[in-house]
Protein backbone atom coordinates (compact mmCIF):
# COMPACT_ATOMS: atom_id res chain seq x y z
CA UNK A 1 0.00 0.00 0.00
CA UNK A 2 1.75 3.17 -1.18
CA UNK A 3 1.23 6.92 -0.75
CA UNK A 4 -0.92 7.43 -3.86
CA UNK A 5 -3.33 4.76 -2.71
CA UNK A 6 -3.48 6.25 0.77
CA UNK A 7 -4.43 9.71 -0.44
CA UNK A 8 -6.94 8.26 -2.89
CA UNK A 9 -8.62 6.52 0.04
CA UNK A 10 -8.62 9.74 2.04
CA UNK A 11 -10.19 11.62 -0.86
CA UNK A 12 -12.92 9.01 -1.09
CA UNK A 13 -13.73 9.39 2.59
CA UNK A 14 -13.75 13.18 2.28
CA UNK A 15 -16.19 13.15 -0.63
CA UNK A 16 -18.42 10.47 0.85
CA UNK A 17 -18.86 12.25 4.17
CA UNK A 18 -18.90 15.82 2.90
CA UNK A 19 -21.72 17.90 4.28
CA UNK A 20 -22.31 15.93 7.47
CA UNK A 21 -22.52 18.23 10.49
CA UNK A 22 -21.11 17.20 13.84
CA UNK A 23 -20.05 19.47 16.67
CA UNK A 24 -17.40 18.04 18.98
CA UNK A 25 -18.80 18.08 22.50
CA UNK A 26 -15.32 18.63 24.00
CA UNK A 27 -14.50 21.72 21.91
CA UNK A 28 -13.89 22.58 18.30
CA UNK A 29 -10.18 21.60 18.33
CA UNK A 30 -10.52 18.30 20.21
CA UNK A 31 -11.48 14.86 18.94
CA UNK A 32 -11.02 11.30 20.13
CA UNK A 33 -7.36 11.66 19.28
CA UNK A 34 -4.67 10.02 17.12
CA UNK A 35 -3.89 6.30 17.16
CA UNK A 36 -1.67 5.73 20.21
CA UNK A 37 0.74 3.29 18.56
CA UNK A 38 4.52 3.30 19.11
CA UNK A 39 7.15 1.90 16.69
CA UNK A 40 7.23 -1.91 16.91
CA UNK A 41 10.58 -2.59 15.22
CA UNK A 42 12.40 -5.32 17.17
CA UNK A 43 15.53 -3.29 17.87
CA UNK A 44 13.42 -0.40 19.24
CA UNK A 45 11.57 -2.58 21.75
CA UNK A 46 13.96 -2.09 24.73
CA UNK A 47 13.87 1.71 24.44
CA UNK A 48 11.33 4.41 25.12
CA UNK A 49 9.40 5.32 21.98
CA UNK A 50 7.02 8.27 22.08
CA UNK A 51 3.56 7.62 20.68
CA UNK A 52 1.03 10.09 19.20
CA UNK A 53 -1.62 11.22 21.65
CA UNK A 54 -4.63 13.47 22.00
CA UNK A 55 -4.28 17.13 22.96
CA UNK A 56 -7.27 16.65 25.24
CA UNK A 57 -6.48 15.62 28.85
CA UNK A 58 -8.60 13.86 31.46
CA UNK A 59 -10.63 16.10 33.74
CA UNK A 60 -9.64 16.69 37.36
CA UNK A 61 -10.09 13.43 39.33
CA UNK A 62 -10.99 11.35 36.25
CA UNK A 63 -9.29 7.96 35.76
CA UNK A 64 -8.73 5.65 32.80
CA UNK A 65 -7.49 2.03 32.86
CA UNK A 66 -6.78 0.12 29.65
CA UNK A 67 -5.22 -3.00 28.22
CA UNK A 68 -3.83 -3.20 24.69
CA UNK A 69 -1.82 -5.44 22.41
CA UNK A 70 0.32 -4.68 19.35
CA UNK A 71 1.25 -7.60 17.05
CA UNK A 72 4.00 -6.88 14.53
CA UNK A 73 5.65 -8.90 11.78
CA UNK A 74 9.27 -8.03 11.01
CA UNK A 75 11.53 -9.58 8.37
CA UNK A 76 14.93 -8.10 7.45
CA UNK A 77 17.82 -9.75 5.61
CA UNK A 78 20.57 -7.26 4.77
CA UNK A 79 22.85 -9.87 3.17
CA UNK A 80 21.05 -9.96 -0.17
CA UNK A 81 23.54 -8.24 -2.50
CA UNK A 82 26.68 -9.77 -0.93
CA UNK A 83 26.01 -13.27 0.38
CA UNK A 84 22.44 -14.45 0.77
CA UNK A 85 21.30 -15.96 4.06
CA UNK A 86 18.69 -18.61 3.28
CA UNK A 87 16.72 -21.26 5.17
CA UNK A 88 19.71 -23.65 5.03
CA UNK A 89 22.01 -21.32 6.96
CA UNK A 90 19.31 -20.46 9.46
CA UNK A 91 18.50 -24.16 10.05
CA UNK A 92 22.10 -24.94 11.06
CA UNK A 93 22.37 -21.77 13.14
CA UNK A 94 23.87 -18.51 11.89
CA UNK A 95 27.48 -17.69 12.69
CA UNK A 96 29.53 -14.55 12.18
CA UNK A 97 30.86 -16.09 8.95
CA UNK A 98 27.38 -15.75 7.44
CA UNK A 99 27.63 -11.97 7.81
CA UNK A 100 30.91 -11.51 5.93
CA UNK A 101 30.85 -9.75 2.57
CA UNK A 102 31.16 -11.60 -0.73
CA UNK A 103 34.98 -11.46 -0.50
CA UNK A 104 35.02 -12.88 3.03
CA UNK A 105 35.78 -9.58 4.74
CA UNK A 106 34.20 -8.20 7.91
CA UNK A 107 31.36 -5.81 7.15
CA UNK A 108 31.63 -2.38 8.73
CA UNK A 109 28.42 -1.12 10.27
CA UNK A 110 25.30 -3.18 10.98
CA UNK A 111 24.15 -6.45 9.44
CA UNK A 112 20.77 -7.97 10.25
CA UNK A 113 18.74 -11.11 10.00
CA UNK A 114 15.39 -10.56 11.73
CA UNK A 115 12.49 -12.98 11.30
CA UNK A 116 9.94 -12.64 14.08
CA UNK A 117 6.57 -11.56 15.27
CA UNK A 118 6.50 -9.40 18.36
CA UNK A 119 3.57 -9.03 20.72
CA UNK A 120 3.68 -6.02 22.99
CA UNK A 121 0.96 -6.13 25.66
CA UNK A 122 0.52 -3.01 27.73
CA UNK A 123 -1.39 -1.99 30.84
CA UNK A 124 -1.99 1.78 31.12
CA UNK A 125 -3.45 3.90 33.87
CA UNK A 126 -4.12 7.64 33.50
CA UNK A 127 -5.35 10.14 36.08
CA UNK A 128 -6.44 13.77 35.75
CA UNK A 129 -4.40 15.83 38.21
CA UNK A 130 -6.34 18.90 37.09
CA UNK A 131 -8.53 19.85 34.13
CA UNK A 132 -5.41 20.38 32.00
CA UNK A 133 -2.77 18.07 33.56
CA UNK A 134 -2.77 14.28 33.20
CA UNK A 135 -0.53 11.58 34.72
CA UNK A 136 0.03 8.27 32.93
CA UNK A 137 1.70 4.99 33.98
CA UNK A 138 2.44 2.17 31.52
CA UNK A 139 3.79 -1.36 32.01
CA UNK A 140 4.59 -3.53 28.94
CA UNK A 141 4.95 -7.30 28.56
CA UNK A 142 6.75 -8.41 25.39
CA UNK A 143 6.93 -11.68 23.42
CA UNK A 144 9.02 -12.66 20.37
CA UNK A 145 8.07 -15.77 18.37
CA UNK A 146 7.61 -17.10 14.85
CA UNK A 147 3.99 -16.01 14.56
CA UNK A 148 1.69 -16.93 11.68
CA UNK A 149 1.44 -13.87 9.39
CA UNK A 150 4.24 -14.73 6.93
CA UNK A 151 2.12 -16.61 4.39
CA UNK A 152 -0.51 -13.84 4.34
CA UNK A 153 2.10 -11.12 3.79
CA UNK A 154 3.80 -13.10 1.02
CA UNK A 155 0.43 -13.66 -0.66
CA UNK A 156 -0.30 -9.92 -0.56
CA UNK A 157 3.14 -9.19 -2.03
CA UNK A 158 2.47 -11.64 -4.88
CA UNK A 159 -1.01 -10.20 -5.48
CA UNK A 160 0.33 -6.66 -5.95
CA UNK A 161 3.33 -7.74 -8.04
CA UNK A 162 6.14 -7.65 -5.45
CA UNK A 163 8.56 -10.58 -5.70
CA UNK A 164 9.34 -12.32 -2.41
CA UNK A 165 12.64 -13.44 -3.98
CA UNK A 166 13.92 -9.86 -4.35
CA UNK A 167 14.68 -6.91 -2.11
CA UNK A 168 11.21 -5.39 -2.54
CA UNK A 169 9.80 -8.51 -0.88
CA UNK A 170 12.69 -8.61 1.64
CA UNK A 171 13.89 -12.00 0.27
CA UNK A 172 11.10 -13.62 2.30
CA UNK A 173 10.73 -16.61 -0.03
CA UNK A 174 14.30 -17.72 0.74
CA UNK A 175 13.45 -18.34 4.39
CA UNK A 176 11.06 -20.62 6.25
CA UNK A 177 7.71 -19.18 7.18
CA UNK A 178 6.73 -18.57 10.79
CA UNK A 179 10.18 -19.13 12.26
CA UNK A 180 11.94 -17.00 14.87
CA UNK A 181 15.50 -15.72 14.41
CA UNK A 182 16.93 -12.47 15.78
CA UNK A 183 20.50 -11.61 14.73
CA UNK A 184 22.14 -8.20 14.83
CA UNK A 185 25.85 -7.86 13.99
CA UNK A 186 27.94 -4.71 14.35
CA UNK A 187 31.48 -4.49 12.92
CA UNK A 188 31.79 -8.27 12.82
CA UNK A 189 30.50 -8.95 16.37
CA UNK A 190 27.10 -10.14 17.56
CA UNK A 191 24.97 -7.59 19.37
CA UNK A 192 22.00 -10.01 19.52
CA UNK A 193 21.86 -13.67 18.52
CA UNK A 194 18.64 -15.38 19.58
CA UNK A 195 16.53 -18.28 18.32
CA UNK A 196 14.85 -19.03 21.66
CA UNK A 197 11.30 -17.68 21.62
CA UNK A 198 10.49 -15.18 24.37
CA UNK A 199 7.10 -14.96 26.07
CA UNK A 200 5.63 -12.19 28.22
CA UNK A 201 8.84 -10.72 29.57
CA UNK A 202 8.07 -7.67 31.69
CA UNK A 203 9.54 -4.59 30.05
CA UNK A 204 10.63 -1.39 31.73
CA UNK A 205 7.75 0.78 33.02
CA UNK A 206 7.27 4.40 32.04
CA UNK A 207 5.57 7.45 33.53
CA UNK A 208 4.25 10.45 31.64
CA UNK A 209 2.76 13.90 32.16
CA UNK A 210 0.54 15.59 29.60
CA UNK A 211 -0.22 19.30 29.94
CA UNK A 212 -2.84 20.99 27.77
CA UNK A 213 -1.30 24.44 27.27
CA UNK A 214 -4.19 25.88 25.25
CA UNK A 215 -7.59 24.85 23.90
CA UNK A 216 -7.04 27.10 20.88
CA UNK A 217 -9.87 28.81 19.08
CA UNK A 218 -11.21 29.67 15.62
CA UNK A 219 -7.71 30.39 14.31
CA UNK A 220 -5.18 28.98 16.78
CA UNK A 221 -4.90 25.20 17.38
CA UNK A 222 -5.04 23.46 20.73
CA UNK A 223 -1.54 22.79 22.09
CA UNK A 224 -0.34 20.10 24.50
CA UNK A 225 3.09 19.15 25.85
CA UNK A 226 3.73 15.49 26.64
CA UNK A 227 6.72 14.34 28.77
CA UNK A 228 7.59 10.66 29.32
CA UNK A 229 10.21 8.95 31.49
CA UNK A 230 11.23 5.25 31.21
CA UNK A 231 12.60 3.63 34.36
CA UNK A 232 15.67 1.38 34.22
CA UNK A 233 15.67 -2.33 35.03
CA UNK A 234 19.27 -3.57 35.14
CA UNK A 235 18.26 -7.27 35.19
CA UNK A 236 19.14 -8.21 31.61
CA UNK A 237 19.95 -11.91 32.01
CA UNK A 238 19.46 -14.13 28.98
CA UNK A 239 16.88 -12.98 26.48
CA UNK A 240 15.75 -10.21 28.83
CA UNK A 241 18.43 -8.12 27.13
CA UNK A 242 16.19 -8.12 24.02
CA UNK A 243 13.42 -6.46 26.05
CA UNK A 244 15.23 -4.13 28.49
CA UNK A 245 17.94 -1.55 27.84
CA UNK A 246 18.87 -1.18 31.51
CA UNK A 247 19.01 2.60 31.13
CA UNK A 248 16.81 5.61 31.82
CA UNK A 249 15.17 7.18 28.74
CA UNK A 250 13.06 10.31 28.52
CA UNK A 251 11.22 12.09 25.76
CA UNK A 252 8.85 14.90 24.86
CA UNK A 253 6.17 15.60 22.27
CA UNK A 254 4.57 18.93 21.38
CA UNK A 255 1.14 18.13 19.95
CA UNK A 256 -1.22 20.49 18.10
CA UNK A 257 -4.82 19.88 17.00
CA UNK A 258 -7.25 21.94 14.91
CA UNK A 259 -10.86 21.23 14.11
CA UNK A 260 -12.55 21.80 10.72
CA UNK A 261 -16.23 20.80 10.98
CA UNK A 262 -16.15 16.97 11.24
CA UNK A 263 -12.38 16.77 10.75
CA UNK A 264 -9.69 17.11 13.41
CA UNK A 265 -6.09 17.45 12.22
CA UNK A 266 -3.23 16.62 14.61
CA UNK A 267 0.48 17.32 14.29
CA UNK A 268 3.24 16.34 16.69
CA UNK A 269 6.99 16.84 16.90
CA UNK A 270 9.30 15.50 19.60
CA UNK A 271 12.47 13.73 20.65
CA UNK A 272 13.63 10.85 22.85
CA UNK A 273 16.95 10.72 24.70
CA UNK A 274 18.26 7.19 25.27
CA UNK A 275 20.23 6.71 28.47
CA UNK A 276 22.02 3.46 27.60
CA UNK A 277 21.95 3.00 23.86
CA UNK A 278 24.00 -0.23 23.66
CA UNK A 279 25.77 1.00 20.54
CA UNK A 280 22.65 2.24 18.77
CA UNK A 281 21.48 5.85 18.33
CA UNK A 282 21.60 8.03 21.46
CA UNK A 283 18.49 10.01 20.51
CA UNK A 284 15.42 9.63 18.32
CA UNK A 285 13.34 12.37 16.71
CA UNK A 286 9.62 11.85 16.06
CA UNK A 287 6.94 13.47 13.95
CA UNK A 288 3.36 12.51 13.17
CA UNK A 289 0.31 13.83 11.34
CA UNK A 290 -3.20 12.47 11.93
CA UNK A 291 -6.52 13.17 10.26
CA UNK A 292 -9.59 12.16 12.26
CA UNK A 293 -13.09 12.06 10.80
CA UNK A 294 -15.86 12.16 13.42
CA UNK A 295 -18.77 9.92 12.36
CA UNK A 296 -20.56 10.90 15.56
CA UNK A 297 -19.65 12.06 19.03
CA UNK A 298 -18.58 8.56 20.08
CA UNK A 299 -16.68 7.17 17.07
CA UNK A 300 -14.07 8.22 14.51
CA UNK A 301 -11.96 7.02 11.59
CA UNK A 302 -8.27 8.00 11.80
CA UNK A 303 -5.55 8.08 9.14
CA UNK A 304 -2.03 8.69 10.41
CA UNK A 305 1.55 8.94 9.19
CA UNK A 306 4.53 8.68 11.53
CA UNK A 307 8.21 9.22 10.86
CA UNK A 308 11.06 8.59 13.28
CA UNK A 309 14.82 8.83 12.96
CA UNK A 310 16.45 5.42 12.82
CA UNK A 311 17.60 3.46 15.86
CA UNK A 312 20.79 2.86 13.86
CA UNK A 313 23.38 5.69 14.06
CA UNK A 314 23.92 7.90 11.05
CA UNK A 315 26.82 6.94 8.82
CA UNK A 316 28.37 8.01 5.55
CA UNK A 317 26.56 5.19 3.79
CA UNK A 318 24.80 5.94 0.53
CA UNK A 319 21.70 3.96 -0.33
CA UNK A 320 22.21 0.37 -1.53
CA UNK A 321 25.91 0.58 -2.42
CA UNK A 322 27.58 -2.83 -2.13
CA UNK A 323 31.17 -1.91 -1.36
CA UNK A 324 33.22 0.21 1.00
CA UNK A 325 32.55 1.36 4.54
CA UNK A 326 29.25 0.41 6.19
CA UNK A 327 28.35 -1.68 3.17
CA UNK A 328 25.49 -3.72 4.65
CA UNK A 329 24.09 -0.56 6.15
CA UNK A 330 24.15 0.80 2.60
CA UNK A 331 22.36 -2.27 1.28
CA UNK A 332 19.27 -1.55 3.37
CA UNK A 333 19.99 2.11 4.13
CA UNK A 334 19.35 1.42 7.81
CA UNK A 335 20.15 4.93 9.00
CA UNK A 336 17.35 6.69 7.07
CA UNK A 337 14.18 7.66 9.01
CA UNK A 338 11.42 5.08 9.31
CA UNK A 339 8.08 5.95 7.73
CA UNK A 340 4.77 4.20 8.36
CA UNK A 341 1.09 4.84 7.69
CA UNK A 342 -1.74 3.72 9.96
CA UNK A 343 -5.50 3.37 9.68
CA UNK A 344 -7.79 2.89 12.63
CA UNK A 345 -11.17 3.21 14.29
CA UNK A 346 -11.84 4.76 17.71
CA UNK A 347 -14.96 4.37 19.83
CA UNK A 348 -15.63 6.18 23.09
CA UNK A 349 -18.60 6.50 25.42
CA UNK A 350 -18.69 8.05 28.86
CA UNK A 351 -17.33 4.82 30.38
CA UNK A 352 -15.92 2.50 27.71
CA UNK A 353 -13.40 3.15 24.95
CA UNK A 354 -11.81 1.06 22.23
CA UNK A 355 -9.44 1.60 19.32
CA UNK A 356 -8.13 -0.77 16.68
CA UNK A 357 -6.21 -0.52 13.44
CA UNK A 358 -3.15 -1.53 11.45
CA UNK A 359 0.18 -0.04 10.43
CA UNK A 360 2.05 -0.54 7.15
CA UNK A 361 5.56 0.64 6.30
CA UNK A 362 5.97 2.33 2.94
CA UNK A 363 9.75 2.81 2.59
CA UNK A 364 10.92 -0.79 3.11
CA UNK A 365 14.47 0.12 4.10
CA UNK A 366 14.91 -2.68 6.64
CA UNK A 367 14.61 -0.51 9.76
CA UNK A 368 10.86 -0.79 10.36
CA UNK A 369 8.19 -3.45 10.74
CA UNK A 370 6.33 -4.73 7.69
CA UNK A 371 2.89 -4.92 9.28
CA UNK A 372 1.33 -4.18 12.70
CA UNK A 373 -2.15 -4.94 13.99
CA UNK A 374 -3.22 -3.37 17.29
CA UNK A 375 -6.14 -2.84 19.61
CA UNK A 376 -6.73 -1.24 22.99
CA UNK A 377 -9.78 -1.15 25.23
CA UNK A 378 -10.53 0.18 28.68
CA UNK A 379 -12.78 2.04 31.06
CA UNK A 380 -13.15 5.61 32.32
CA UNK A 381 -14.50 6.67 35.70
Amino acid sequence: MKIKGIFALLSTFSIFFAGAGFANAEGENFGLGPLEIRPQYLVNQPYLAMSPENTLTLKDGESRLSFGIEIANTFVNTQGPTGQITKEEVARGLTLADFLDKDGNTVKGFSLYLDAESKRKKIKYSYGLSNSLELKLELPFISFDGGNMDSTIESVHSMIGISNFKKGGAYRALSERNQYAYYVVKDGEFVYASTQQVYNVRGEPSMGLKWNLSEGGKVLPAATLKLTYKFANTDRNGDQKLIRSGGVDWGHYLILSKGFDNWIVYFGDGQTRIGNNRGFASSLSHRFMSMEYRFAEEDSFVFQTVSQSSIFPNSGASSRSTSGENQEQRNSNLSVPTSVSAFGYKFFTGTLFWETGFVQDYNNFGNETDFVFFWEMGVNW
